[in-house]
């Protein structure tokens, strides 16, 4: 495998943490060059989510993601599941030298809650199912050690200390950047702005830029019909992820199918009776994640870590 001698910068982390947001905002800087598909997963291992390309193939293949790419542009793209899979720090630090790594980090009892309300909107849980029993069926995987497909792994994935250490190791804490998701959704300019500062590209043309919210999860009005229509998305993609203009017309129709399938903005903002946790399962989780705070700390040598 060659090393790409681009530069690069990665969302790599975390699912349900704003990333789609962040990808949005860096994309529309000049400086960078976004990836034809957001999610490349090119440096995952075979498992069970979909790609175009794989690292088996090559950087050449990785480069096929960012076509006409100026060369002075700093290539992005967004895979949250990176994080969550040990080889991949190693992998990327070694194919792409210069590249840096945003991780963000999200509350996780909040997150979730936020993956049982997605994995609903995308008919991967019955509507019907409880937080209470979603939770439950988590926390007796975890027990027996069994595996679990991505929308019922959120209670392990939000144990985050566990994970960074590999990326740490591989980036250091230089091309590591750790977001608090709290200071992203309270201060996007502010985050946008230091990572410009440190992947060396100029912050300036965020000074009036509009940080809107991409990606909520939401209730929606037919859970399976919105599945078959995320599933058509991806077989889309292949054909015309290298076609700019096609793309760009698509995405205008992909938000006006968002808006047909999604309820009311009254209804979404008013939230979900099914998000509301019993004061056991609280305390449960609670419990479940007491050291997480002060182990991110120490990792990344902060006096403290607060969500």
């Amino acid at each position: 495998m060659n090393k790409a001698p681009a530069q690069h910068l990665i969302i790599a982390g975390v699912t349900r943490a704003g990333t789609t947001s962040l990808y949005n905002y860096l994309a529309d800087h000049p400086r960078t060059a976004r990836s034809t598909i957001k999610e490349t997963r090119f440096f995952l291992d075979h498992d069970e989510l979909k790609r175009l390309h794989r690292f088996e193939e090559g950087i050449g293949a990785y480069e096929k993601f960012f076509p006409d790419c100026p060369p002075d542009a700093v290539r992005l793209e967004a895979t949250p599941d990176y994080l969550y899979r040990p080889a991949v720090a190693k992998r990327i630090a070694e194919t792409l030298p210069d590249a840096h790594i945003v991780v963000i980090l999200r509350e996780p009892i909040t997150r979730l809650v936020s993956w049982r309300r997605y994995a609903i909107q995308n008919g991967l849980l019955d509507p019907g199912i409880s937080l209470t029993d979603y939770i439950r069926v988590q926390f007796e995987a975890e027990a027996a050690g069994g595996a679990l497909p991505q929308h019922l792994r959120a209670l392990s994935e939000g144990r985050y200390a566990r994970f960074l250490a590999p990326w740490i190791e591989a980036f250091g804490k230089d091309r590591l950047i750790v977001i608090n998701y709290r200071d992203l959704m309270d201060d996007p300019a502010g985050v946008t702005h230091d990572i410009c500062r440190r992947v060396g590209i100029a912050p300036g043309f965020y000074d009036d830029y509009s940080f809107d919210i991409h990606n909520a999860s939401r209730r929606v009005r037919w859970p399976r019909l919105h599945s078959a229509y995320r599933s058509l998305i991806w077989r889309v993609k292949p054909h015309v992820h290298d076609k700019p203009a096609v793309r760009a017309a698509l995405r205008g129709l992909r938000r006006s199918t968002d808006a047909l399938l999604g309820r009311s903005g009254n209804q979404a903002r008013g939230g979900d009776p099914g998000d509301v946790l019993t004061d056991d399962d609280r305390q449960q989780l609670e419990g479940f994640y007491r050291d997480e705070p002060a182990e991110l700390a120490c990792l990344l040598g902060q006096a403290e870590w607060t969500w």
